[in-house]
């Protein structure tokens, strides 16, 4: 379940990219759909955030990208902005919601603190 994205060829056709990128994305897309079935680990989600993060970052994304990127990813696994926030804060939030807020979290986290441990600085 690896969804490449299309770009177009030398030739004037259409070819699909794989990579590192793509290895991340599609293993945070299989992540995302285990944690919100329930039958994945958190461990796995959050290691699976880290890794796509640090690809993106290996890649000289700025963070607002990375988290376009992010949420795209979580919008073609169903997912929406409008889990992150309960309209009804009695209910408690579904796994869907957990999902989307951790991964949104993490994200945000790992981008800028990988960056503090290669620049030497801890805020």
């Amino acid at each position: 379940m690896d969804y490449g994205q299309t770009t177009d060829s030398d030739d004037g056709g259409k070819r699909e990219e794989t990579g590192g990128d793509e290895e991340a994305a599609g293993r945070m897309r299989r992540a995302i759909s285990a944690a919100s079935k329930g039958t994945g680990s958190r461990e796995e989600l959050k290691a699976s955030a880290r890794a796509l993060v640090e690809q993106l970052r290996s890649e000289n994304q700025r963070p607002e990208q990375m988290l376009l990127q992010i949420k795209k990813i979580l919008a073609e696994s169903g997912l929406r902005p409008s889990y992150a926030a309960a309209k009804d804060s009695s209910v408690a939030a579904g796994a869907e919601a957990s999902v989307y807020r951790d991964v949104i979290a993490w994200s945000i986290r790992f981008y800028y603190a990988d960056r503090s441990a290669v620049t030497g600085n801890d805020s």
